[in-house]
């Protein structure tokens, strides 16, 4: 009996040898050799000059010109944003801007007494009497009209900038390739706070395949 246990021992003992051989094969990476890749053709290196220079150019190109820097990235649907987004900022930054002089020269005829009958009796489609507005009414009016001037200056700049930087940023994903393996999706997210209120916001989710 012990003669058998005996044999049995050894042969888990070869048994478990043998299967930790073969895991310490399996776990084994080939490391390897060492390859020197050769060194950048002078065609290479133009064509990569040409690369780096793409986006310099359809950022100045929409820097001059807002909307042909999306031309020549091809992005045709986008061309017309900028100058659109433009041209209305621009329209009603001006526009509030006489606003703003006309009411403040009512205001200053108005805190002094002086003779008002020059004044428009509907000025704007709003139809303001600036002949019979208080001096603080037409402040009042002024204060709006240069708060609404600011607003659309400060849009008309960001609309500017916001072109330079997405004909920048699209002349650089071109030369990234983005297959099928790739998903990327946006989903509306409905979410309870304080165990009461329900919010609401969006996820972002990207997969790889």
């Amino acid at each position: 009996m012990k003669g058998f246990s005996f044999a049995l021992f050894l042969l888990f003992t070869v048994a478990a040898q043998q299967v930790f051989a073969q895991q310490q094969q399996q776990t084994t990476v080939p490391v390897p050799s060492d390859t020197i890749e050769p060194p950048p053709t002078q065609q290479e290196l133009a064509n990569k000059k040409i690369m780096n220079r793409q986006p310099n150019k359809a950022a100045l190109m929409s820097a001059i010109l807002p909307g042909a820097g999306q031309v020549y990235n091809k992005k045709y649907w986008k061309a017309p944003l900028p100058p659109i987004g433009l041209l209305i900022t621009g329209y009603l930054a001006i526009d509030y801007s006489n606003k703003t002089k006309v009411y403040g020269e009512a205001a200053s005829l108005a805190e002094h007494n002086a003779d008002r009958s020059a004044l428009s009796t509907s000025y704007t489609n709003a139809g303001y009497n600036l002949q019979t507005l208080s001096a603080t009414q037409l402040r009042t009016l002024q204060d709006d009209s240069r708060r609404y001037m600011y607003m659309n200056i400060v849009i008309f700049s960001g609309i500017y900038a916001l072109n330079i930087v997405d004909a920048y940023v699209d002349a650089h994903l071109k030369e990234f390739d983005v297959n099928e393996n790739l998903s990327f999706k946006v989903k509306p997210l409905f979410y309870a706070t304080n165990y009461s209120h329900l919010a609401t916001g969006l996820t972002l989710s990207i997969r790889l395949k």
